[in-house]
């Protein structure tokens, strides 16, 4: 008889490696059974070396005593977050006394509780570290509206603006694409000292960095000064959006706000590069190209105008990552738009464009997509545009993040996920709302330790992995020589790492007399979720005449089945999941996985990159959970269940010149 693991709202017993996770904090994901493998993957003998999560509460910024594990640990965190700060997440229903130590509270693992004192939220699992980012656009304006006794409180601006509603935000939008000020607000329609707003924002920029600092706790919850740059296109209205992240405490004055930038990401480059010099060190992170009305990657700058080499290289040094996932989408692939990928059909919320299709839509989702609104067609794209230019600006690791919208990043759950605004789910959602948004991701990385500095640079060398949300864990190598049966072996990471390169990286230049490139990957399931289903590995290429080719394989697969020669993929195992109460299969599958894979169709001459995306058994979605708790009928057009996954950053090839 097959049996079904419980859903997790009906309180499933806890199995034993479960109950070792609960004991160990965040970061102690392995089945009990792989505890001695423990030092290859990231941890340390005899426990974690950052120590257990039991300083739920702790004074923020008490400095804590860690030890730097040089083969690295995972981290989970959320670096997309918004709160009362922002006017969307304000205008649509966020209490304006959740600031962003209210995020930060949740984020560490606190209870935080509505007005009347009843219980919002907590996390199950603390994140290891977050950065709260606030819209740029906006934020003066926000904070002028929101202090009674200012001189704009009372003006018909900020009593429209605190009316709220998603006609309010519409409007608002409206401006900022047009880029335009109100001069009844901000004193002046023109940016610069005269402006009320600006001045207020530039205030507002230093409180931000006031309370990120306020909840550093080195070793133990690692926070980032950080904001989004809510950049659109003024032709299509497509998203340019990027958050910001800042190393460590030097922090440039505020710079002013995409707004008055005219929404372009040069200018964004230009000024960190002008602004952030010395021990200052920042990066930027796209997000959301799914609505990126097919400018976001484009071959071409923002303004349609061709590369140059000044913009590839800022763009390429700033922007090591994409956030493939979160609450308004995927933009890892679709099917349909340059690839076959039965895989790439996951919380996408736009059906591709039909030929003459507009893509823009009633505001303020687009209608369809296009395939330049991917990553990994970016990823190919990237590999054309360094063959013409020696940059590739699309070489992007991948992260993941929530994007929520109520001070509680990292609400990743699928059967306790409340929405991303506040009322969203239910009779009073606003229409932003829709069953096709999903709890979103988390992003990863493989640290030598919780600590702004540690973070930051995997952040900045790509060794970073994406989640839909679940703490799945991926490790992926590559090299020419990398050890027989690598893969099994007890110093798995310790041994790859001397012999080939981690995530995110070059392969180093082929020996003269190597053949194709062997990679090594292991993952392990969330203790919380469900067990892993396989690991794939997706190629991208160009072909000997410049075109870009991809192909997915299944690289692993679980209960000891091989992939089918002929076909290249995994059997169906079997999972299933009983829609009547969201019990899961729980005998199918695997708790851990790893391989050894060597690329058959391998081409020397040929650019190349290669990125790992591990995939769970099916589990109840959050519109199903949703359903049963209400009583009522599955939403149309959404699925009832859900693949939770991973994704790890790429590794690329490129041939020798000459």
């Amino acid at each position: 008889m097959r049996t079904f693991g419980r859903r997790r709202r009906a309180g499933r017993k806890r199995t034993d490696e479960e109950n070792q996770v609960k004991r160990n904090g965040v970061r102690g994901l392995l089945p009990v059974m792989a505890a001695a493998a423990l030092a290859g993957c990231g941890g340390a003998p005899g426990g974690d070396p950052d120590g257990p999560r039991s300083d739920v509460g702790a004074v923020p910024g008490a400095a804590q005593s860690w030890t730097p594990n040089p083969l690295r640990n995972a981290y989970f965190g959320d670096l997309h977050v918004h709160t009362s700060w922002s006017l969307d997440a304000w205008t649509l229903g966020h209490p304006m006394d959740n600031d962003p130590s209210v995020a930060y509270r949740y984020g560490r693992g606190e209870v935080i509780r509505a007005p009347d004192g009843t219980v919002r939220g907590q996390l199950r699992v603390p994140l290891d570290f977050m950065a709260v980012t606030d819209h740029d656009n906006f934020l003066g304006e926000v904070q002028l509206c929101q202090t009674p006794g200012d001189a704009a409180y009372d003006s018909d601006v900020c009593r429209e603006m605190r009316g709220g509603g998603l006609r309010v935000f519409q409007r608002f939008r409206i401006k900022l694409i047009r880029s335009a000020r109100d001069a009844e607000l901000c004193g002046s329609a023109e940016p610069g000292p005269d402006n009320a707003c600006d001045r207020r924002a530039a205030h507002q920029w230093s409180r931000v960095r006031e309370i990120a600092d306020a909840f550093y706790e080195p070793g133990r919850f690692t926070t980032f000064t950080a904001f989004e740059f809510t950049a659109s296109d003024r032709a299509t209205g497509g998203w340019l959006h990027r958050n910001v992240f800042f190393r460590g405490e030097e922090i440039p004055e505020w710079g002013g706000a995409s707004v008055t930038m005219a929404h372009s990401p040069e200018r964004l480059w230009e000024w960190l590069e002008q602004a952030c010099t010395g021990r200052c060190q920042a990066l930027a992170i796209p997000h959301n190209t799914n609505y990126g009305m097919g400018v976001a990657l484009a071959s071409n700058d923002s303004d349609g105008s061709p590369f140059t080499e000044a913009t590839l290289r800022r763009r390429a040094r700033l922007e090591p990552l994409i956030e493939i996932h979160q609450v308004k989408g995927n933009s890892e692939c679709s099917a349909g738009l340059l690839t076959s990928d039965e895989e790439c059909n996951f919380e996408l919320l736009f059906e591709p464009c039909a030929p003459g299709q507009d893509q823009a839509g009633d505001q303020p989702a687009p209608g369809c997509a296009v395939a330049s609104n991917f990553a990994r067609n970016a990823l190919k794209t990237g590999l054309a545009v360094e063959a013409e230019h020696g940059v590739n600006p699309f070489k992007y690791g991948f992260v993941g993040s929530t994007d929520d919208h109520k001070s509680e990043g990292g609400s990743t759950d699928e059967a306790t996920w409340p929405g991303h605004y506040f009322g969203e789910i239910g009779a009073a959602a606003p229409a932003y709302a829709t069953p096709r948004n999903n709890p979103g991701g988390l992003a990863g990385v493989w640290a030598e330790g919780n600590t702004r500095e540690a973070i930051f640079d995997a952040l900045r060398r790509r060794e970073t992995f994406a989640t839909s949300g679940t703490r799945i864990r991926v490790r992926f190598f590559g090299g020419w020589s990398l050890p027989a049966g690598l893969h099994a072996g007890r110093n798995l990471v310790e041994e790859a790492y001397a012999a080939g390169v981690p995530m995110g990286a070059d392969l180093p230049a082929r020996p003269p007399d190597a053949g194709a490139p062997d990679f090594v990957v292991w993952a392990a399931r969330d203790a919380n979720g469900a067990n892993l289903q396989k690991i794939q590995i997706v190629k991208g290429w160009t072909d000997a005449d410049g075109g870009l080719r991809e192909r997915v394989h299944d690289a692993a697969c679980a209960d000891g089945t091989a992939p089918d020669p002929a076909a290249g993929r995994c059997a169906d195992a079997g999972a299933r999941v009983n829609l009547a109460d969201c019990n899961y299969s729980g005998d199918v599958g695997a708790a851990e996985l790893s391989t050894t894979w060597t690329d058959p169709d391998f081409d020397p001459a040929q650019r190349a990159f290669y990125y790992v995306r591990v995939l769970e058994n099916p589990t109840c979605r959050w519109t199903t959970h949703r359903a049963l708790a209400a009583g009522t009928e599955l939403p149309g057009g959404a699925p009832a269940t859900v693949k939770e996954r991973a994704w790890s950053s790429p590794i690329w090839y490129t041939p020798e010149a000459g």
